[in-house]
């Protein structure tokens, strides 16, 4: 049976990423995707830029799409491997999928009982900041 993200988990997430945010002083987006590319939540920090929750879903979905760790993600467009080799591999991903694949920090797989149940994104401070907000709705 395939592990999924409830919205009581979605909603824990999101507080805990909203808590780490308002520690380090940034205004936040948060989205939380469940295992099939769908969105269960999405919240958006009052004074958060108008952008933050689009990039904030489209970290969510490449997170579940590509079953990658943030790690693997980096400033200049990694998923899975460095796309700054890559664009244009990066940008037919983007155009196929409606603008939902974007290859930044700030985007985590959520792993439930060892299997792949969602992935969350965060959007609205740097890119080691995203990634820091989306690592505490992890914890």
């Amino acid at each position: 049976m395939t592990e999924n993200i409830t919205l009581e988990e979605a909603k824990k997430m999101a507080e805990k990423a909203i808590e780490k945010a308002k520690e380090i002083g940034i205004k936040i987006s948060v989205a939380v995707y469940d295992v099939n590319g769908h969105l269960v939540l999405l919240e958006k920090m009052d004074d958060a830029a108008w952008i933050t929750p689009d990039l904030a879903m489209g970290k969510a979905f490449t997170a579940v799409a590509f079953r990658l760790l943030g790690e693997k993600h980096s400033d200049s467009g990694a998923v899975g491997r460095n796309f700054s080799e890559a664009q244009s591999l990066l940008f037919s991903l983007s155009l196929k999928y409606d603008g939902k694949v974007i290859g930044r920090q700030g985007g985590l797989p959520i792993i439930k009982n060892g299997a792949i149940a969602g992935g969350v994104g965060v959007s609205g401070g740097s890119p080691d900041q995203d990634e820091a907000c989306a690592k505490a709705a992890l914890s």
